[in-house]
């Protein structure tokens, strides 16, 4: 019924605005505002928003039907209008489907990706774009304090981000936070005091398939705790990285399987990560390298393999383990989770490189 009032408000407002074309567009906000009792920035963001979903009416119903709710509908309307036709309607025809079952960040990382693959030379103009606004703000905040913004590219700030993290870790226990560790050691960087920092390599996990690595597509990499960026960028990074290959099943474009033993090798750590990206409760956004891999059936002298290893954060790994929660693995790589209530939800592998196409059947 909520979704549906949503919807029935959007062709509402839509209607009277376009009842009201001739009038000042600002009067019209005015009326919105005033008889729904909130701003004239808030009536125009909702008549904007009002708009964009009844330009895409497959959304609209489906946020009608209840199938998506608002926040969905809203992100798919926003990511689908990057597209010129006709690859904006099989966008949205691809995360209408997608999108019922998953979860909002789920649906968001998906849509980008398929952005990326459809229109690779666009998600390449609008990063460079993006990257030219970058920048450093100060906000100020109550209580004596403010806080830093700095905008850069992702990679650039997932690098940053794990040398600070790095540092912070490598700190002997003192009463602080690691947030408040981490806070402290970017002071200290930027102000440039000493710093206690260890020795080693920062590791930022991007992937891509070799192809796009070649040149042969610009199918995009996806950088792990973010999410896809344009091949091009990729391939830049590449050229002064260190790459590890991973094999992967061409028809499913997973990775494979390695050894068995008690506690993970790196080398499984490495293609655990590499498949999981993230921590597999529903929903969850830490990311692999900093989970826990639990034995998803538990350990029996043999088990210790990819099929059966799962990251999950500290949170998780103790909810699984001090709660009703259960989860379990299939054989597709899909994880299973059954909540106390007795729900059931599912969190998916993500490949690596490109499923192959299941070939038609040969004509009799």
């Amino acid at each position: 019924m909520f979704c549906r009032a949503k919807a029935e408000l959007a062709e509402s407002l839509t209607n009277f605005q376009d009842h009201n074309a001739d009038r000042d567009y600002r009067y019209v906000q005015n009326e919105i505002a005033a008889a729904l009792h909130i701003s004239r920035r808030g009536a125009d963001r909702l008549l904007s928003q009002s708009s964009e979903l009844t330009e895409r009416p497959a959304v609209l119903k489906a946020l009608a039907q209840g199938l998506i709710d608002e926040s969905k509908a809203l992100l798919i309307v926003d990511q689908v209008r990057l597209l010129k036709e006709p690859q904006a309607s099989v966008a949205e025809a691809d995360l209408l489907e997608y999108a019922p079952t998953r979860t909002y960040t789920s649906v968001r990382r998906h849509a980008q990706t398929l952005i990326h693959k459809l229109d690779p030379k666009a998600a390449e103009a609008r990063h460079e774009e993006k990257r030219k606004a970058r920048m450093v703000e100060k906000v100020n905040l109550d209580d004596g304090m403010c806080q830093l913004n700095l905008m850069m590219t992702a990679f650039q700030g997932s690098l940053a981000y794990a040398r600070i993290d790095q540092i912070a870790r490598a700190l002997p226990k003192d009463g602080r936070t690691l947030d408040q560790k981490r806070a402290d050691v970017t002071l200290d960087l930027l102000l440039g005091k000493e710093t206690d920092a260890p020795a080693g390599q920062v590791l930022v996990y991007l992937t891509m398939p070799i192809t796009s690595l070649m040149g042969m597509n610009d199918d995009p990499a996806v950088l792990a705790g973010y999410g896809p960026i344009p091949a091009p960028i990729a391939r830049e990074v590449a050229a002064g990285g260190i790459w590890k290959r991973i094999l992967t099943d061409p028809v499913t474009g997973m990775a494979e399987e390695v050894s068995n033993v008690y506690r993970p090798t790196a080398k499984q750590r490495e293609l655990i990560h590499a498949r999981y990206p993230r921590c597999t409760a529903i929903g969850c956004q830490q990311p692999a390298h900093r989970c826990d891999l639990d034995h998803c059936c538990p350990f029996d002298g043999a088990n210790t393999t990819i099929k059966n290893l799962r990251p999950k954060c500290r949170h998780h790994h103790r909810m699984k383990h001090e709660s009703n929660w259960a989860c379990k693995n299939l054989p597709d790589g899909r994880h299973v989770w059954n909540t106390p209530a007795g729900r059931v939800y599912e969190t998916e592998p993500e490949p690596i490189a490109e499923p192959a196409p299941i070939p038609e059947p040969a004509p009799f």
